[in-house]
């Protein structure tokens, strides 16, 4: 909704851009291999991220504890694979080989493991560790919820604008 509604009423002013963070929750382990997917595309072809992430996004559901407390993770991985390259433009199989874990060492992961990692320890240093937390100039706005609407985030933008000094 950010990338395709808000964003697009903002396209015109230099002092507004979005940079989307991968923020996994451990607790929902099935949300490592969402930003994995995404992370993927990103490897792929960047131009691709954003309309693979909403893809992600509109197919949360399916990824919820309940629905794929039974999949395994190269389930997760082929069902996602499927959700980020239907209509994007990406190959299929080239999202699989970013996910393709490497089966003779034991714990070095795949492509995007290290990036994974990182976007991790990015966010245990700022001490984020809930979505949404939302950062506008580098200062949490604890006010923006995850329920919110496209006309509630033009708004919060709007005013980051009026008060701005830039």
């Amino acid at each position: 909704m950010l990338y395709n509604e808000v964003m697009p009423a903002f396209k015109t002013d230099p002092r507004v851009d979005m940079l989307f963070q991968n923020v996994p929750q451990p607790w929902h382990p099935q949300s490592c291999y969402q930003h994995e997917a995404g992370m993927a595309v990103k490897l792929v072809d960047e131009s691709k991220f954003y309309a693979a992430s909403s893809k992600i996004f509109a197919a949360q559901d399916k990824f919820a504890d309940k629905s794929c407390i039974d999949m395994s993770r190269n389930q997760c991985y082929d069902s996602l694979a499927d959700i980020v390259t239907d209509g994007t433009g990406v190959d299929r199989q080239s999202v699989m080989d970013q996910l393709k874990l490497d089966k003779g060492d034991t714990s070095i992961g795949h492509n995007v493991t290290l990036m994974i990692k990182f976007s991790a320890k990015y966010h245990r240093v700022r001490g984020v560790h809930v979505t949404p937390t939302v950062f506008l100039n580098g200062v949490e706005a604890p006010d923006v919820g995850s329920g919110w609407t496209a006309e509630q985030w033009k708004e919060k933008i709007t005013a980051c604008l009026e008060n701005s000094k830039l």
